[in-house]
């Protein structure tokens, strides 16, 4: 196998459980919060939109897939900045 095969299958996979284990925790905690509205509305708008940035950005948030806290705290901070009001 070629070097490259590995970095993307490790890639891919590791996209998928960072995808896998933070998405239904975000979406259930969006549709809690007071400014989430929105999101909830085009739900499958967010998924996608969701999905393609965390494959962009896995490298960089790998931590998220295997270690709890950092998931929790992603999930928080995602959950509070998208809910955000800009007023």
């Amino acid at each position: 196998m070629e070097l490259w095969t590995i970095v993307l299958a490790i890639w891919i996979t590791t996209w998928i459980m960072i995808f896998g284990r933070t998405y239904p925790l975000v979406k259930y905690m969006i549709s809690e919060t007071i400014g989430g509205e929105l999101i909830v509305r085009f739900k499958y708008s967010h998924m996608i939109i969701y999905a393609i940035t965390l494959f962009i950005i896995t490298p960089l948030c790998w931590k998220i897939a295997f270690i709890e806290e950092h998931k929790r705290k992603w999930c928080v901070a995602y959950v509070r900045e998208v809910c955000r009001s800009k007023t």
